[in-house]
């Protein structure tokens, strides 16, 4: 599992896709990626959750590689 604390521009896009802005799960998803791979993990799947805290939101990420269906 990897977990880190979101910076303020990512918590800020999260709170906007919680309130109800359409179309912003892509953004999140992609941000999440780029921070992945700058700490060397490679694409792959991953089960992504978002815990709210007092200061931002959580980024929570585990191994979703069972669920992906291989021809």
């Amino acid at each position: 599992m990897f977990r880190w604390q979101a910076d303020p521009a990512l918590s800020a896009l999260i709170q906007r896709y919680y309130t109800g802005e359409a179309g912003l799960w892509q953004e999140i998803q992609a941000q999440i990626d780029a921070l992945l791979r700058a700490h060397g993990q490679e694409v792959g799947a991953f089960h992504i959750r978002l815990r709210r805290t007092s200061d931002g939101y959580e980024i929570l990420i585990d191994d979703a590689s069972a669920y992906v269906n291989e021809p």
